[in-house]
């Protein structure tokens, strides 16, 4: 082939152009990927997983046959204008049994002011907390009242790095909305955002995390529960799924333990704005003490601020009530508090009610 003397400084140009616009490509593809992480790919193939009876399925299909398992989790006041500039204070989570059992992160209702549960066929039913795993971030509710909820099933098989993933959240407009990718590590000891909660046992993903979807299940290709989804604050770069391991112990308790711990009284979080206006140290404002119960036994007051149960801070990442709710029936904790300005420990026999 021959080439015309005269077009050589073009053929260079286009060339240098070439190459230049690589370079550059790859230099925006690498500001994205280090700003907001791997991009959430987008899965069409059938899925088997290992079971026959699932050959044929694709992401879609496990999401629409899932779907109607996930529930809003409102946990303080809410009207149109708080939905539409996304202020509203609304979670997610997934059923667990047909009486309204609902699985889902601390994290995601941390400072509730009020729990209501909303299921995907237009029903909302009171809420109350049934256990938490404060260790490893897992909330059991009870929507009061709920019967034949359609359940998910939890994973007897741990998930593995490079088993699919699959987020299913229902958000404010957006009837069912998804997170996909692949499992990237597994038994991760993860630190939230706030730099102070640790979570343990906790998976990752590479897909792009939305925090809207915290509570909401992770699934496999089986369309079986792996995780719950936690808000991360972005700190792991992907999407964070709580233990599916103690998801399952918290409803197997919930099952055979016919009832609940109790501290009896009842708090307030303070969050560390509150309670500096207040003058108070952050922690739980009690503000009614049961009679005769385990806090009246010990000595503790209306008006005491509790900081700690044993070596967990209490704050509004760790509220009391599943701080409380992870503990056993006659456990003997000590509970750090603030009365009148002086720091004192009490030892207290936590107690027992009927669920």
């Amino acid at each position: 082939m021959t080439v015309h003397a005269g077009r050589q400084p073009l053929l260079a140009a286009v060339v240098l152009s070439a190459c230049v616009g690589l370079v550059g490509g790859a230099l925006a593809a690498w500001g994205i990927y280090s700003r907001f992480g791997p991009v959430e790919r987008v899965v069409t193939q059938s899925i088997s997983a290992g079971n026959p009876g699932n050959a044929g399925l694709t992401v879609g299909t496990i999401a629409e046959q899932k779907a109607v398992s996930v529930v809003e989790i409102i946990t303080g006041p809410i009207d149109p204008a708080t939905l539409l500039d996304g202020t509203a204070t609304v979670a997610n989570g997934f059923a667990v049994s047909a009486d309204g059992l609902v699985v889902t992160s601390i994290h995601a209702i941390r400072g509730a002011s009020a729990l209501k549960i909303a299921t995907a066929d237009g029903h909302a039913f009171p809420a109350v907390i049934v256990r938490a795993d404060p260790n490893h971030g897992i909330a059991l509710l009870r929507a009061v009242g709920a019967q034949g909820l359609p359940a998910l099933t939890i994973s007897g098989t741990p998930a593995k790095p490079g088993d699919l993933a699959i987020a299913v959240a229902h958000l404010p407009f957006f009837p069912v909305t998804l997170g996909t990718g692949t499992v990237s590590s597994t038994g991760r000891t993860v630190t939230l955002a706030d730099g102070v909660t640790t979570l343990a046992d906790a998976l990752t993903v590479d897909a792009t995390a939305n925090p809207r979807a915290d509570g909401a299940p992770l699934l496999n290709g089986a369309g079986q529960v792996i995780g719950v989804v936690v808000d991360a604050g972005g700190a792991t770069g992907g999407l964070v799924g709580l233990s599916g391991r103690a998801a399952s112990d918290l409803v197997q308790q919930a099952g055979t333990t016919p009832s609940t711990p109790t501290l009896g009284l009842t708090s307030v979080v303070l969050e560390p704005a509150t309670a500096a206006a207040l003058g108070l140290p952050a922690g739980a404002w009690i503000s009614t003490v049961l009679s005769g119960g385990p806090a009246a036994q010990a000595g503790l007051m209306p008006g005491d601020v509790v900081t700690a149960v044993d070596a967990t801070a209490v704050n509004t990442d760790h509220p009391l009530d599943p701080i409380a709710l992870g503990l056993s029936a006659d456990q003997h904790v000590t509970l750090t508090l603030v009365r009148s300005g002086s720091t004192r420990t009490v030892a207290l026999v936590v107690g027992s009610v009927q669920s």
